[in-house]
């Protein structure tokens, strides 16, 4: 399992990024754009991506015969 440090030290260690704390929420970012987000208890991650490229995403992911 992926822990919130494992991420932070990925994103910590790519160019421009800053972590900031919103709402509780530990997030990732370069300029205004955040790309990964950690809630409060470190049990859900949400991460960026590119709102033209989603669609593709979804339909690949249910292509695997997940919900």
């Amino acid at each position: 399992m992926v822990t919130a440090q494992d991420v932070r030290a990925v994103a910590m260690s790519l160019p421009r990024t800053e972590e900031h704390l919103i709402r509780d929420h530990v997030k990732f970012r370069v300029g205004k754009m955040v790309y990964v987000a950690i809630s409060p208890d470190e049990t859900v991650m949400g991460f960026g991506f590119p709102r033209e490229e989603r669609p593709a995403m979804i339909a690949a992911h249910l292509d695997r015969g997940r919900p």
